[in-house]
């Protein structure tokens, strides 16, 4: 129960626009019954109609030898005059009747206006008579002498009577609004999924996707928040591919001077005279050489997190992966650490060969950085049903649960590790994971480190050709998982 009140106490736009709907019914509505109210206080139905006066006409003519019974008739149709009029027996909140035949008094009410008389016949007149103000309609039968006058008050208390007499016109409404409510609801889900495909479309986009919106909706204020939303991407494309550009220029201008820089040091080594100079100038090429992979870093970050302009090509992901290790074999065993990969086949998917050189890279180089020496890091391809799924996993300190989303953003670093880096390698694995619709997730490894596992989704697999590793074991169990 407190979930259906918590459900509806958030605000939503589709409530909003019933309660509006609802509410301008009810107005309009009240404007209605307000006009009526008004047209009654104008001209009381009890004067417009003319079966009253024609009722009392027949009875004057036919008990015109009988006055003391037509006195006590009309008595009768008085009280109920005002009975149905909702007055009461008082002759200032009710309607009087007078009576006259050859302008003679024959009938009036108790209370009633007795100087009221109409200069019109037939006409709804106001008038003022014993201080208050009266409205009166007179009418003469046409073949006698008669003359029928029905009084009103005109004060405001006669909005509160048609108010009462009119109160049946509220039912309609009470009784509608509730039944309306449901195709209220529906149509107004039914008109808002243009909005729907809208909101759908960018909330399936990844953060780097900053491409004009695909939805062009008919509607012209919808089509004027896409415009605003499209102009607003391209103004924040144009100043992320500004900075793109401004570090991918700075950190090539960079690499000459370091590279002069490492080549003069290393001349100076040869001419160190005592181990203080020769330990200052190999901490400068260490410095060098920090600053060196930083800007080789910055450079495959601005290239991964560009768009792909080239054509997207089948990669043999398992040559590839024992190419890019073959390469690293000598940081590795620098660092007396295993690598071991494990792949039954080929197994292929589309994509840019350089970009996933970069991730692979820097998935074997950070697994390679931060375990220990004696361990091992394994390597793991393999074709699934939803796709490819490559894994690295190593025997490091691995990452803090609460640490692994923020460590994809660029330059961030787990505080408590102690080995040097830029904090750009899983930025540049999770950009170029996107940009083949990827997704990078971690996890800890059977060894306590860490476990990163990129999944490609629909993969081209091709028949098996020659084992990259001739006789290659499949992985054991509990490998890299």
């Amino acid at each position: 129960m407190r979930s259906f009140w918590r459900l509806l106490s958030v605000p939503t736009l589709v409530r909003r626009v019933i309660i509006a709907q609802m509410l301008l019914l009810a107005l309009l509505w009240c404007l209605f019954l307000t006009f009526v109210l008004w047209e009654d206080l104008r001209s009381p139905p009890i004067l417009t109609g003319s079966e009253t006066y024609d009722t009392l006409f027949t009875l004057v003519e036919n008990m015109d030898d009988r006055p003391q019974a037509l006195a006590g008739v009309l008595a009768v149709f008085s009280r109920a005059l005002r009975e149905g009029y909702g007055g009461g027996d008082d002759p200032e909140l009710s309607v009087s009747l007078i009576v006259r035949k050859d302008n003679a008094l024959i009938y009036a009410s108790d209370g009633a206006p007795t100087g009221v008389k109409n200069r019109q016949y037939g006409e709804i007149e106001r008038s003022e008579s014993e201080g208050r103000a009266w409205t009166s309609r007179t009418l003469k039968a046409g073949n006698a002498n008669i003359e029928v006058t029905l009084i009103t008050p005109a004060a405001g208390w006669n909005f509160f009577i048609y108010l009462n007499s009119r109160g049946y016109y509220i039912l309609p409404l009470l009784v509608c609004i509730p039944f309306l409510l449901f195709p209220a609801w529906l149509s107004i889900r039914v008109a808002m999924r243009p909005w729907s495909k809208v909101v759908n479309e960018i909330a399936s986009r990844t953060p780097d996707d900053l491409s004009p919106l695909n939805a062009m909706p008919a509607q012209r204020e919808l089509r004027q928040m896409v415009d605003a939303i499209n102009d607003f991407l391209a103004r924040l494309r144009e100043a992320t591919e500004r900075e793109r550009v401004f570090i991918a220029d700075a950190a090539h201008e960079l690499r000459t001077p370091l590279a002069a820089m490492r080549i003069n040091v290393e001349a100076l080594q040869s001419y160190a005279s005592d181990n203080r100079q020769t330990s200052l100038l190999a901490g400068i090429i260490r410095s060098n050489s920090r600053a060196a992979r930083l800007v080789n870093q910055l450079l495959l970050m601005m290239h991964s997190e560009a768009r792909i302009d080239t054509v997207m090509e089948p990669v043999a992901m398992t040559t590839l992966i024992q190419e890019r290790m073959a390469m690293l074999a000598p940081l590795a065993a620098e660092r007396r650490v295993e690598l071991e990969f494990f792949a039954d086949e080929e197994i292929w998917i589309t994509g840019v060969r350089e970009r996933l050189m970069s991730l692979i890279d820097n998935l074997i180089d950070n697994a390679v950085k931060y375990s220990p020496e004696g361990a091992r890091v394994e390597v793991d391809i393999r074709a699934q049903f939803s796709g490819t799924q490559l894994r690295v996993c190593d025997a490091g300190p691995g990452i803090p649960v609460e640490l692994r989303e923020r460590v994809f953003d660029r330059f961030f670093r787990d505080p408590g590790q102690t080995q040097s880096g830029s904090g750009l390698g899983l930025a540049i694995v999770k950009a170029v994971a996107q940009q083949h619709n990827g997704r990078v997730s971690l996890g800890t490894s059977a060894e306590g480190g860490l476990r990163v596992t990129v999944d490609f989704p629909t993969p081209k697999k091709h028949e098996p050709c020659a084992r990259v590793i001739p006789g290659a074991p499949a992985p054991p169990a509990g490998a890299c998982t």
